[in-house]
């Protein structure tokens, strides 16, 4: 017999041991080891003692946008990432995520570049677009050049012709709008221009960080509007089920500590008009014939509008878009001349600061308490928190008693729970 190491042993009985074939592994010598396996498939998650949490998050916990939405899907993963710090295993490549860096970091440049030159109702298109390719050939000679291969080629050409298009979208919107850019990637926490966003738990305290990646302005009067915008190269999207269970709360969060401390970046009166999410990927279209070139661009456009949250009142929609159909929008106008879509008025927006605030100090005090069991975000086939969970080796349980599962919400139904709740919290 050649024999075989104790991992092969172990491996063998786990592989037994997921279609429940034991009496196999007695047969193979492996009683032992399978019966280790089973031991560990069923482990319970404790939870952590009060003087251990200080040690893991400190006395205030210091978190970010992402570190929330990590929480909000599942606390236990958020224990194993942000307490233990346990580091996943990641493959060397090009993934989706560097490109979201690439875009972020050459828009900002451009638009930064186009404001310093005039602004984007001055600065033409054509030197938009040459601007982001210099930018672009500066990122990927940074970042890239002790590459080289054929796909790596290919996938910087193919990315860099993608974001040309992006760049043009972005330069359409804002060579149309009132509203123009003030700010671009910018910070809050310490040294940042923004100080952190403070919460305020019963049982420990937190510092939101972060950055926004533009801020636009339109002044009239004596009030400043500002819309909060972010890059959006993933599927990350506005949804009313997923901000209601503390989900994507990063740019609202951005939205309220900008109106109430946003003076180093928007001037005086500060009045928030919505956040805005610009699709940075470019949509492609399918069609059963063949299509004119505006056929392309009317139907790309329908696929690139603008989703968010946006203050109901015409003068400042119009302001963001003053073209006839403002297709760029989230908003409508309806044939009896009322505003709808994803709209919030001045009373709307005060509730949901209220709520997303209590809520976050509610997840400060969880945090607090140490429970830590595993209780994943499920919402019907479109999120499961555990499909692509990287500490599933860790959990790995066929069913979680925890597990939250919810359905879509109804932009009416989730006003009158944000009522509701703030309402309970003294909103």
């Amino acid at each position: 017999s050649l024999g075989s190491s104790r991992a092969d042993k172990l491996d063998a009985a786990a592989y037994l041991s997921r279609f429940g074939t034991c009496k196999q592994a007695d047969a193979l010598g492996l009683s032992e080891e399978y019966a280790e396996i089973e031991a560990s498939v069923k482990h319970e998650i404790g939870s952590v003692e009060s003087d251990q949490v200080q040690k893991l998050y400190g006395s205030r916990l210091h978190l970010s946008a992402s570190q929330i939405d990590r929480y909000a899907n599942c606390r236990f993963s958020y224990f194993l990432k942000y307490g233990l710090r346990l580091k996943e295993r990641k493959e060397a490549t090009i993934d989706p995520a560097e490109f979201g860096t690439f875009v972020h970091t050459v828009l900002e440049h451009t638009g930064q570049k186009v404001m310093e030159l005039g602004g984007f109702h001055e600065v033409s298109l054509e030197k938009t677009l040459m601007l982001a390719k210099e930018f672009s050939q500066e990122y990927i000679k940074e970042r890239f050049s002790l590459l080289d291969s054929q796909r790596l080629t290919y996938l910087l050409q193919r990315n860099a012709a993608e974001l040309e298009m992006v760049v043009a979208e972005l330069w359409q919107e804002l060579q149309a709008s009132n509203f123009s850019p003030v700010g671009f990637e910018v910070g809050f926490g310490a040294g940042e221009i923004m100080n952190p966003i403070e919460i305020s738990g019963k049982q420990m305290n937190a510092l939101i960080r972060g950055y926004v990646d533009r801020v636009d302005s339109w002044k009239d009067g004596d009030i400043n509007y500002f819309r909060v915008v972010d890059y959006k190269t993933g599927a990350k999207d506005f949804d009313y089920c997923d901000v209601f269970n503390g989900l994507g709360l990063q740019m609202l969060l951005y939205l309220f500590a900008l109106q109430e401390e946003g003076q180093p970046v928007l001037g005086d009166c500060p009045v928030g008009a919505g956040i805005q999410y610009f699709p940075a990927r470019v949509p492609y279209i399918s069609a059963s014939g063949m299509l004119t070139d505006q056929q392309i661009a009317d139907e790309r456009l329908k696929c690139w509008k603008r989703r968010g949250l946006l203050l109901s009142e015409r003068d400042v929609l119009n302001a963001m878009d003053p073209t006839e159909k403002q297709a760029r929008l989230c908003s409508k106008i309806t044939k009896d001349g009322t505003i709808g879509g994803d709209v919030a008025t001045s009373a709307q927006m005060l509730l949901l600061k209220a709520y997303i605030f209590a809520l976050l100090g509610m997840m400060a005090d969880e945090i607090a308490s140490g429970i830590v069991s595993p209780n994943p975000y499920t919402r019907g086939s479109t999120h499961n928190a555990c499909t692509y969970c990287p500490y599933a080796a860790v959990c790995h349980q066929p069913s979680v008693e925890g597990r939250r599962n919810y359905k879509t919400m109804t932009a009416e139904r989730f006003w009158q729970e944000v009522e509701k709740e703030a309402k309970k919290f003294g909103g």
